[in-house]
């Protein structure tokens, strides 16, 4: 009878091409796609899932699945104070589900039900300078077999490569998002110039034009006016828009007072109710900042919020969720961090470069100013905003991040 290869000699084996192919990659998507293949190529796992921590969400997220039940992915989210991350946190070792009943036990509820229903054999933590980055969910052999002794032991060094070519990825990625706000502040600079410049010049002959039509209306016979009407509104569209330019201009100054984020949020809720109605559209909260106060223009940022939550209406023409989530970040909580999500069609990877370009839209009828003007409201805040969307799988959406100082 011929003995069985463990996977450990195999893993082993192809350890230096393991190694080879992750210092080729510095996308964090490409990291993740090559890595959770390969995983589950070199365990023959039914299914394998790749969590990370978010910190923006203070959670750790279910990014990537492969396999026979890679739709459980969603449900592959766990606070930093439940059993399971605390565990790997304590004991950094691989945790094999069938082996220690003890450890088992001492999870909640949802995980226990988690780990039966998507047929979880090891979790395996990814380890960065001592800190939980991450985890590795792996099912059972698609061969029904047990994992050999061997075989765990292994994991354990690859995932402590993997976790490091994670942790480039995502420091990469900071760079380029730190290079392309540099980019994007540089360009709605120069279109804020150039708007200053030309707004009086455009404004002046615009309140000529809307002036003699609404006088030429009261000459026209009833079935004329409403061309009228309609060469008054466009006017009126021209001068929205150049307003909309006029705040990437270095004079829109904000005017700063206390503001309870909390409480501007609410607010643009209160406002879009009838739209969130209309679209049956529901939102759920999880509110972490409470009444903590940031130093802001409250009017400018129920704009940047309005903007990004009508988007968010827009993309989920028959229903859906909008998630919001604010939280404190850094020491002493010297950042109140917003996060928008919502179910929608997500946005095309080749878009999300351009979605903060002033008129940039894939809008039928949109000006292509909304994130723009966003973007530069926050930046005039001392904050950042960042963009994120998927247009595959079972959870598509867009994530909108905003982060502001609070002083």
């Amino acid at each position: 009878m011929m003995k069985r290869k463990s996977v450990a000699s195999a893993a082993l084996l192809g350890h230096e091409e393991f190694l080879r192919s992750l210092s080729l990659l510095v996308g964090l998507e490409q990291v993740l796609e090559n890595l959770s293949a390969r995983f589950r190529e070199m365990l023959n796992a039914s299914s394998v899932y790749m969590v990370l921590f978010e910190p923006v969400m203070d959670t750790y997220v279910g990014k990537k699945a492969k396999g026979e039940k890679a739709e459980w992915l969603k449900d592959f989210t766990f606070a930093k104070t439940d059993p399971l991350i605390r565990w790997l946190n304590v004991n950094r070792a691989v945790l094999e589900v069938d082996r220690q009943p003890a450890v088992i036990a001492f999870l909640s509820e949802r995980e226990r039900t988690l780990l039966r229903n998507a047929g979880i054999q090891l979790v395996v933590p990814l380890i960065v300078v001592n800190r939980l980055t991450g985890a590795l969910f792996v099912s059972g052999k698609a061969n029904g077999e047990a994992y050999l002794a061997e075989d765990v032991a292994v994991l354990p060094l690859l995932a402590g490569q993997s976790a490091l070519a994670v942790e480039h990825a995502l420091m990469y990625q900071f760079q380029e998002d730190k290079l392309r706000g540099l980019f994007h502040a540089d360009k709605l600079a120069t279109v804020g110039e150039l708007a200053a410049g030309a707004a009086h010049e455009i404004r002046n002959p615009l309140t000529s034009i809307r002036s003699t039509i609404q006088y030429l209306t009261k000459e026209l016979p009833p079935d004329k006016q409403p061309l009228a009407a309609g060469v008054i509104e466009e006017v009126d569209r021209i001068d929205r828009i150049i307003q909309g330019l006029l705040t990437f201009s270095k004079t829109s100054e904000i005017h700063t007072t206390p503001v309870i984020i909390e409480n501007v949020l609410s607010q643009t809720l209160a406002l879009l109710d009838p739209e969130l109605r209309k679209h049956n559209i529901e939102v759920r909260r999880d509110c972490r900042s409470g009444d903590v106060p940031i130093q802001g223009d409250a009017g400018q940022l129920k704009q940047v919020f309005l903007n990004i939550l009508l988007n968010s209406i827009q993309a989920m023409p028959r229903g859906g969720t909008i998630n919001i989530a604010t939280s404190l970040e850094g020491d002493g909580g010297r950042s109140l961090v917003i996060a928008v999500t919502d179910s929608g069609t997500g946005i095309p990877v080749a878009s999300i470069q351009k979605v903060f370009d002033p008129f940039f839209t894939t809008k039928e009828n949109g000006t292509g100013l909304g994130l723009s003007i966003s973007y530069g409201i926050i930046g005039r805040h001392g904050g950042a905003i960042a963009l994120a969307s998927r247009t595959e799988g079972e959870s598509t959406g867009t994530t909108v991040t905003i982060r502001l100082p609070r002083e």
